[in-house]
């Protein structure tokens, strides 16, 4: 397995210019384990204010590719 330091850095080379060609800022990237789970999480952040639906748009895009690229390989949220 991949050390959380490399998922986060991988995700963030990833993702950081599919977020950007839509406005996006990635601001942060936590890969984390909370009880039995891991978690990644990207917070983004635009000129304006971010709402449930640029949340959905941003996870809409980047969630697939994740997947197809398989960068983690381990189940997550």
């Amino acid at each position: 397995m991949k050390s959380k330091k490399s998922i986060i850095q991988t995700v963030t080379e990833f993702a950081s210019p599919l977020a950007e060609e839509l406005g996006y800022l990635i601001w942060d990237i936590e890969y984390v384990k909370e009880g039995s789970g891991w978690f990644l999480r990207i917070y983004i952040d635009k000129d304006g204010m971010i709402d449930i639906n640029d949340c959905e748009t941003v996870s809409r895009l980047i969630d697939p590719m994740l997947d197809e690229a398989g960068i983690i390989k381990s189940a997550y949220c």
